[in-house]
């Protein structure tokens, strides 16, 4: 059975960045397969769709629905999947749903916790490895490279509320904190090494 891993992290932290560096640096031999969140499948791409249009405008508990929905796509492929791969790596997962919708939108951290675990049924990954940096730097990022898509163009109080809502959930079991400030190189060697780490336990 395949280990599965998600990268995760408040806006602007360089997930996407670090899944591009896996893809480059994992040992050859690996079997790994990837994944981003909003999205992950066809129904999840169609969700990712509608989440991320900046025109559309969604009520806070219709935008938690949707993302468990797409989530409960994304579960039924990891069990499917989970054993043909060494690793699943994903790029977001339910740590998001607690810390934007729980936190920043105030639906509750433990009641969306609880919506997504109608389909997960508890089910939580290998290792999360979260990458954190100040909300206000990360915004600054994503502001000269691309852009705001609709999640990421909320207000500075919202944005305050998902930090604390990771800062709350990067203290859980079977996580990992790397320092999203220090160069891009530095940072993807961390998470690197975090992965090699856990699948030498397993070889153990």
């Amino acid at each position: 059975m395949g280990k599965f891993i998600v990268i995760e992290g408040p806006d602007g932290t360089g997930k996407s960045t670090v899944i591009n560096g896996l893809k480059e640096t994992l040992p050859r031999d690996l079997r790994v397969k990837y994944f981003r969140e909003p999205g992950g499948s066809y129904v999840g791409e169609k969700i990712r769709n509608i989440l991320l249009d900046n025109d559309t405008v969604i009520e806070p508990e219709t935008e938690a629905l949707l993302f468990a929905a797409m989530r409960c796509e994304n579960y039924s492929m990891l069990k499917k999947d989970l054993p043909k791969y060494d690793l699943i790596i994903a790029d977001r997962f339910l740590p998001s749903s607690i810390a934007y919708q729980g936190g920043g939108l105030a639906l509750g951290m433990e009641r969306v916790e609880d919506l997504n675990d109608f389909c997960l049924h508890g089910y939580r990954p290998d290792l999360t490895i979260y990458l954190m940096l100040d909300f206000k730097e990360g915004l600054r990022r994503i502001e000269s490279e691309r852009g705001f898509d609709r999640l990421e163009m909320r207000n500075e109080s919202f944005h305050r509320a998902v930090f604390r809502g990771y800062e709350k959930l990067s203290r859980g079991r079977n996580s990992k904190v790397v320092n999203a400030a220090m160069n891009k190189e530095k940072v993807l060697e961390e998470v690197r090494q975090y992965i090699l780490e856990l699948i030498k336990e397993e070889e153990a």
